[in-house]
């Protein structure tokens, strides 16, 4: 939240809400098994606030202040995508992630992983190399839940609606001549959403499809687009 400013002009309390200027790293890894490659996915999520560009809102409340919040310029690029060979080892991966952020621009980016189906102690390689990953579990349910510092059991929905919002508002931009740009379209293509009986939206990849770089995506996606919403 930007620095706040009040003001009376009319005869009336107004407060000013600038915008804070955004320019961040996030990296995704979602870890493979003995079936599937690792995919890592960087996004860098920029916010530039627009000079003298308000929005205006009005109380609608006596004795409430109006709202003047600037405007800003927000998109989300993905310069790097890339799956590792099948059967990289976890501490090689490990290496791989830290070698990745030991170099500009990336260095000291938010690095988020999942967890899901190589449990605890390949996360744990990534804490004792200093990456600091947040931890996620996929799991049922409708909200992330928290379970100790960096570690969250997380629903595939969130993930994806996530995802799925930033690609339908274009703000979301992947580079077209990165080389696993057209595998990505193609996971995409074959990640279905399924309604249930219940009215609820459920996700996943159609049978035989790997959908390892959407997810790898939508764990950076998390941390840079979804994550600040939860935290607060």
């Amino acid at each position: 939240m930007g620095m706040r400013e009040t003001f009376t002009h009319k005869g009336e309390s107004w407060m000013r809400i600038a915008a804070d200027p955004i320019d961040r790293w996030c990296v995704g890894v979602d870890l493979g098994q003995s079936s599937d490659p690792t995919a890592i996915a960087v996004v860098h999520h920029r916010v530039e606030p627009l000079e003298d560009e308000w929005i205006t809102k009005r109380a609608t409340v006596p004795n409430r202040y109006h709202i003047l919040r600037q405007k800003t310029d927000e998109w989300f690029e993905v310069p790097h995508l890339e799956r590792l060979a099948l059967g990289t080892s976890y501490p090689a991966i490990v290496q791989h992630v830290a070698a990745m952020l030991g170099r500009a621009p990336v260095r000291g980016a938010d690095v988020v992983i999942d967890q899901t189906g190589v449990g605890a102690p390949v996360g744990d390689l990534f804490e004792n190399a200093g990456l600091e990953p947040v931890r996620v579990v996929i799991a049922a349910g409708f909200e992330p839940v928290r379970h100790g510092h960096h570690k969250w059991s997380v629903p595939k929905t969130e993930l994806i609606s996530n995802l799925d919002a930033l690609l339908h508002t274009g703000m979301l931009k992947i580079a077209a001549e990165l080389h696993q740009a057209p595998v990505l379209a193609e996971e995409l293509k074959d990640f279905r959403r399924h309604v249930s009986d219940a009215g609820r939206n459920t996700y996943g990849a159609r049978v035989g499809a790997h959908d390892d770089l959407v997810l790898s995506l939508a764990l950076a996606l998390l941390v840079a687009a979804a994550w600040p919403r939860h935290r607060r």
